[in-house]
């Protein structure tokens, strides 16, 4: 992500022709916005009010206690464009972006989430995006995942968004599209269709919901169109207010000034932020946001742009904006204050500089001959203008890294007394190459100790060299801490250890070691603060610091040795502790970042300064103690599946958390019956080409487990290796998870007790939950379960309030059992630890999963009755099943004669006046009365339920050889065999305004005339039964 103005403009002329955009009267004025991340609480989502750019990126996520009732009546029609991304995540009762974003036109993707520019994840009640005046997404892709309520997908192509033409979205684990009432505009109704567009070979209606069609230019691709359909200027994005006109487009190709899209920038104006003209004075204006207020720098100017810095291998004048090319090595001049280099990633924010302003700490304990790495970031440096330390880095051989260092100038300093400071690095064996490197450290002095693999002759060497020699006394450059592990020859051929300045005789004193002892100890998840007696030296002065290590430990058996491994890696992590400001003060230290309830191995060692003619060497170390930080939340539980093995079970599947954070106990699990989606029943399922929603159960897991898993795990084939792209996309999936999992661990608090968790249900206001007891799930006998009751019948009634349950559960697996056939449920994973009392559960990973069918549920009970009703007409009374496998969309209609081949007629519930289709090609003059409580049947039907993908068309002959519905019911009512397993529903009131039968003339071939025989002749009926009741 870039770097961020201070300075927020209005956006002047740009917002005020939309032309088609249904934007309200302005209140007040329109704003750029930087970036924003919206969460928690949707009244955040007011921030947006008087914004028409986000000049950054866009994140709304973690809103767990909205309902649908929270989000209606918002809506921000300023807002146009987003320059970054869009992110949703988890925002609870969010069903649609229609009203909240209905003029977003375009989304630039200068820099993206990943490598997308339209993120949608785990949004639970998400029933449509709705971004019907998206038109242009200018860089990245698209992913949309995990959002089980989503449809409307398989209806947008992707293709006229994205700048590139293969399929780089990623869309998986939403609704299925064979689920969804997917149906654009004008296919039901008089309006004009949307237009079709072929994706993946599959040409079909393209609309963004069932009201709103997707936006297709006929001007070409990547072009812009009013909303009647004219083109725009060639430099319009996003639509405009009127042809050819760039004064009014929605948003600009690609630079936007005084009201105008330009495609570059005028005279004297500069690019910014890669879609707006600026003038020299508004980008003197800016400042480069910093968390250090010294890295505020002035924005400069090169090429024609405005940026917060100049390009490599350019530079600035103080007295100048503009960047020049520099001549030989470019100086970068780094505004650092104190900069610690503790990893790679820490050095390589330094590459390019060759001045430090500030100074400089070296402290890469891990790693390995990192010297070519170093070299790249920090082989430029030439001058430090405050102090160079470098401690504790075991990974150091050499600082020939620093190959252009000629001044530290030591403006600050160690402890108001040393320019350069080496100590305690226990791999250390070179400076410089003292034959082709000049240093100058022209005030302050060195100091250097616990260097063991240091010679006292490189050290030596470096004074003479820097001009230093004379400033540090002996126990600056300590001989016996120094070079004390190496072999290091001098002219003589004698050892170190026996050279001046060391006494004669050369015997190195045993010294005494005082222990350490800790007086207290605070532990919190993350963090430990200790406490230590104080230590006194004979010579209070000569005491330096304070050294404490630290490392995780399972075990209570570490050793105390602090070297490197065989693998060059440091084990403990070591920490300076500076002295107390008082003498009388116990020292101490807090350790932060620490991992929850884990058990780490602490001592601490006091560093003082010695002398080899006094003879002594005092040292203090603690013993090493072992401390247990306090649990914490988990994280979320893994990689949760379901399946259905009958209409009554649902087994759920997960792997533990990741962060454990304490001692698993158990594992909350809550679920709850959805309602169904009572929108299916807007559509006319009869109408001609129009697809019935189907749903199945899954029956399968996803991995295996038990005998069945290990033997198809034996029989396959042993797997190849992957690919440099697979593992490349396997990465950024993990790194695409973990981010949100962070988002999650980082930013929730779970409520205490622990199971009062996050509402699983789409309103807030729940009932009660009904609490069941630890099961095992080993059996289904032993299985939790629940009775909840069958969805309402639709008709005005309320949405259902159902109840959710909950159990307790010790394994990673649960079987939830006595739940309704073929019904979707909401199964919430909590992960808790022993301490969730005090700290709660983990945040929710959930599941959506759907009960098999039951196989009689869709039979119509009881007796089929009839009884004539008029000269043309036969009238069948049922029941409609009770509990049918869904809902109920169509009823389809299956007679004969004997003998004779069987017809088919599709019939759809009839609704407060809802017109019926017949099986000839037209439609039946015949309407259900709004007022009639009484339905009554017509012929022997089987009902389609949302489970069953039937087509609505009819099976007939020859159009010239069908008979007319009244012929056909004269013809057969005295013959009928109502003798059917199952039944459905042709409405007719009671009173007897039934509908006339014939047809409206919509064919284009003529209707057969009376007495027309039938395609295939009725023979006469054996056995008749009287009127009155009909057995199935």
């Amino acid at each position: 992500m870039g770097p961020r103005a201070l300075r927020t403009p209005r956006l002047g002329l740009m917002l005020l022709l939309l032309g088609h955009l249904p934007v309200p009267p302005v209140r007040a004025p329109s704003e750029i916005c930087g970036s924003m991340d919206i969460r928690n609480d949707v009244s955040q989502l007011r921030k947006l009010e008087n914004c028409s750019i986000i000049e950054g990126n866009l994140q709304i996520l973690l809103m767990f206690t909205t309902g649908a009732e929270d989000f209606r009546g918002l809506s921000f029609p300023r807002l146009l464009m987003i320059t970054e991304y869009l992110l949703l995540f988890r925002v609870y009762g969010l069903e649609s972006l229609r009203d909240l974003f209905p003029n977003l036109s375009v989304i630039r993707g200068t820099n993206l989430f990943f490598s997308y520019a339209l993120v949608i994840f785990e949004m639970p009640h998400l029933r449509d995006v709705g971004l019907h005046g998206l038109g242009h997404i200018l860089r990245g892709s698209v992913r949309i995942e995990r959002n089980q309520e989503l449809c409307h997908l398989s209806t947008i192509d992707w293709g006229l968004l994205l700048p590139d033409t293969g399929d780089s979205t990623y869309i998986v684990g939403n609704k299925p599209a064979e689920e969804c009432a997917d149906v654009c505009p004008g296919i039901l109704d008089v309006e004009k269709p949307c237009v079709q567009t072929s994706v993946n070979g599959r040409l079909d209606y393209r609309c963004w919901t069932s009201s709103y069609c997707q936006k297709v230019c006929p001007c070409g691709a990547g072009s812009a169109c009013t909303a009647a359909g004219e083109c725009c200027h060639a430099e319009c994005l996003g639509g405009c207010g009127r042809p050819h006109d760039r004064r009014a487009c929605v948003a600009c190709r690609h630079f936007h000034f005084n009201g105008h899209c330009l495609p570059s920038c005028p005279p004297r104006t500069y690019e910014y932020e890669g879609w707006r003209c600026v003038t020299a004075e508004y980008c003197a204006s800016l400042r480069k946001v910093s968390d250090n207020p010294r890295d505020a720098s002035k924005f400069v100017i090169h090429q024609r742009q405005c940026l917060s810095e100049c390009p490599s291998g350019y530079t600035r004048n103080e007295s100048s904006m503009f960047c020049h090319k520099c001549e030989g090595l470019c100086p970068k001049e780094c505004k650092v204050g104190t900069k610690t280099i503790d990893s790679m990633q820490a050095a390589q924010e330094l590459g390019g500089c060759t001045l430090i302003e500030g100074n400089l700490i070296l402290n890469i304990r891990r790693g390995y001959n990192l010297a070519s790495e170093l070299q790249s970031s920090l082989g430029l440096i030439e001058t430090i203008t405050g102090f160079l330390k470098i401690k504790h880095s075991f990974a150091l051989v050499s600082l020939s890294f620093f190959k252009n260092l000629k001044l530290i100038r030591g403006d600050s300093m160690v402890d108001g007394n040393y320019t350069l400071y080496v100590l305690d690095n226990q791999n250390l064996q070179q400076l410089w190459d003292w034959s082709h490197h000049i240093l100058s450290i022209p005030v302050g002095k060195m100091y250097f100790a616990f260097n063991p693999k240091l010679c006292l002759a490189e050290i030596y060497r470096m004074e003479e060299v820097t001009g230093t020699k004379g400033r540090q006394n002996k126990a600056e450059i300590n001989p016996r801490t120094n070079g004390d592990r190496a072999s290091c020859e001098y002219g003589d051929g004698d050892s170190q250890q026996c050279h001046d300045p060391l006494p004669e005789p050369c015997l190195l004193p045993t010294g005494k070691t005082q222990t350490l002892r800790f007086i207290s100890n605070v532990t919190e998840s993350d963090r430990i603060f200790l406490k230590w007696e104080r230590y006194r030296p004979p010579e209070y002065r000569d005491l330096l610091s304070f050294i404490v290590y630290y490392k995780e430990s399972p075990f209570q058996n570490v050793s105390e040795y602090v070297g490197q491994d065989a693998c060059g890696a440091q084990s403990w992590n070591v920490l300076d502790v500076d002295l107390p400001l008082s003498s009388e003060q116990e020292p101490g230290v807090t350790l932060l970042n620490l991992r929850p309830w884990t058990q780490y191995a602490i001592f601490v060692r006091a560093i003082t300064l010695t002398t080899a003619e006094e003879g002594r060497n005092y040292g203090a170390q603690s013993e090493v103690v072992y401390i247990r930080t306090m649990p914490a939340a988990p994280t979320v539980p893994r990689d949760v599946i379901s399946m259905s093995n009958s209409s009554s079970h649902i087994v759920v599947r997960w792997k533990p958390p990741t962060q454990r954070n304490g001692n698993i106990v158990y594992y909350l699990v809550l679920w709850q019956q959805l309602a169904e989606d009572m929108e299916l029943y807007i559509n006319d399922y009869c109408h001609k080409g129009l697809k019935l929603p189907t749903s199945s159960a899954d029956t399968r897991f996803g991995f295996g487990d038990g005998p069945e898993g290990e033997q198809d795990a034996e029989e396959r084939c042993c797997p190849c290796r992957p690919t440099d792209g697979q593992l490349r996309m396997e990465g950024e999936a993990e790194s695409f998870q973990k981010k949100f999992e962070n988002f999650l661990h980082n930013s929730i608090t779970i409520p205490r007790p622990p199971w009062k968790v996050t509402s699983i249900y789409k309103n807030p206001q729940r009932t009660p939950k009904q609490r069941r007891d630890v099961v095992a799930v080993t059996s289904p006998a032993n299985a939790s379960s629940a009775e909840p009751p069958a969805p309402s019948r639709p008709g005005g009634e309320p949405k259902p309030d159902f109840q959710i349950f909950e159990d307790k559960v010790v394994r990673d697996r649960a079987v939830l059992s006595r739940l309704r056939h073929f019904t979707e449920y909401r199964i919430d994973i909590h992960a808790c630890n022993h301490a969730a009392h005090t700290v709660g559960c983990s945040a929710a990973t959930f599941v959506f999963a759907r009960t098999m069918p039951e196989l009689q549920a869709d039979n119509i009970p009881g007796n089929v009755t009839w009884e004539p009703a008029g000269k043309n007409s036969v009238l069948l009374r049922w029941e409609e099943p009770r509990n049918p496998n869904g809902l109920i969309l169509k009823y389809e209609i299956k007679y004969s004669r004997e003998s004779e081949g069987w017809w088919w007629w599709d019939r759809c519930p009839m609704r407060g006046g809802m017109s019926a289709h017949t099986l000839i090609h037209g439609r039946l003059l015949l309407a259900a009365e709004e007022e009639s409580s009484s339905f009554y049947v017509l012929l022997t039907v089987t009902p389609v339920v949302l489970m069953v993908l039937i087509s609505c068309l009819a099976v007939f002959q020859n159009p010239r050889q069908r008979p007319s519905f009244v012929q056909l019911l004269e013809r057969i009512k005295d013959h009928m065999a109502p003798a059917f397993r199952t039944l459905s529903f042709f409405y007719s009131p009671e009173n007897g305004h039934h509908g006339s039968g014939e047809p409206s003339n919509t064919e284009t071939e003529p209707p057969p005339e009376e007495d027309e025989p039938p395609a295939s002749p009725l023979p006469a009926r054996k056995d008749q039964l009287p009127n009155g009741t009909a057995p199935l």
